[in-house]
């Protein structure tokens, strides 16, 4: 007997952006999801998008959702309109991938989660990288002990300022990303935060910073700015026994083991003999990271499974970012809480 052939999941999109026009194109090629509608206030572009893929287009997001044949919304929406869209459709009992940051407050985020929550609806969060064929590699290298103790980690997300961001801050926009990718790299969360930011080209927000991480043992910087005339999206990993080099970019993925002998020198002192390093370019399964996230999306809504970038890590995301920003605004650590257990 061959399989059964399932229904696809029925999604639309809010936000026809420059992220979200993407999440259509995605959808449109998937094959367990099924683009039904889009939702934009520019009418033009709305149409122009829903027309290319022959779908419904609504200018009032709040009629299309009411439609008892959508299962599933991508929300694409400046972060300051997240909380409102998707308690909006959380009402109306359809499941939301939310892109990143989930939300522009802590207090909105847990809102978010805990009505999805009493509506028995998935909320997964866009934090894209996590979904990098080259991030997946790297966890697993770090897993299988290559790197031995990881002791550092620097992330370097620069480039120029990208015009649809309307309404965040370099912090909680660009280095969110690098933030929940060591957390998932490392499998903790951080417990002090530093950062020092500032506003170079840009009078209303900072568009540069630097963040440092404590996560117990291991140091991590992020370097963000929209001031950087080419961009880089880069990550290092330095253990005790080598050193990985990731291009979230191009995926691809260097890892230098480190070959050294401990001993003894002539006079007694302890000393530690480095020959050349073995070099290995990882192989990695080149794959757009949207395509691998939303067809998550889509199977954790059939399934009704916890996606890998849940809510309660897009608000570990976000409290982290938050510090980072109080840390530069006050000029002092900010200690968090890194209970396991704690209730978000």
């Amino acid at each position: 007997m061959g399989k059964m052939k399932h229904s696809p999941v029925n999604v639309a999109v809010i936000g026809i952006g420059n992220m979200g026009r993407h999440h259509a194109r995605v959808y449109s090629e998937l094959e367990d999801a099924n683009l039904v509608a889009v939702s934009d206030l520019n009418s033009q572009v709305g149409e122009q998008i829903a027309s290319r893929y022959g779908v419904g287009f609504y200018h009032d997001y709040r009629k299309m959702i009411e439609r008892d044949d959508i299962d599933a919304v991508s929300i694409a929406v400046p972060t300051s309109l997240h909380t409102g869209v998707a308690l909006a459709c959380i009402e109306t009992r359809k499941s939301i991938l939310i892109e990143k940051p989930i939300a522009d407050s802590l207090e909105d985020a847990c809102t978010i989660v805990e009505e999805a929550g009493k509506k028995g609806v998935i909320v997964a969060v866009g934090h894209i990288e996590r979904f990098n064929p080259a991030v997946l590699r790297l966890k697993e290298v770090i897993e299988q002990g290559r790197l031995n103790s990881v002791t550092l980690v620097i992330a370097r997300r620069v480039g120029m300022f990208p015009p649809q961001v309307k309404d965040a801050n370099v912090i909680i926009d660009l280095a969110v990303h690098d933030i929940d990718v060591c957390n998932f790299l490392l499998g903790k969360r951080p417990g002090k935060v530093y950062a020092r930011a500032g506003k170079a080209l840009n009078s209303k927000r900072a568009d540069f910073a630097s963040i440092f991480l404590d996560y117990d043992g291991t140091d991590v910087l992020v370097q963000a700015n929209w001031i950087t005339p080419v961009k880089i999206r880069e990550l290092n990993v330095t253990g005790t026994r080598g050193y990985a080099e990731l291009n979230y970019i191009t995926q691809k993925l260097k890892v230098y083991e480190s070959n050294y002998e401990r001993g003894f020198d002539f006079f007694g002192d302890f000393v530690v003999k480095f020959g050349a390093p073995d070099v290995q370019e990882i192989d990695v399964m080149r794959e757009e990271p949207l395509k691998v996230e939303l067809g998550h999306f889509i199977s954790c809504v059939r399934q009704n499974t916890t996606p890998l970038v849940s809510g309660k890590e897009g608000i570990e995301a976000l409290e982290i970012a938050l510090a980072a920003v109080r840390s530069y605004k006050s000029n002092q650590i900010v200690e968090l809480c890194i209970d396991p257990d704690k209730k978000v």
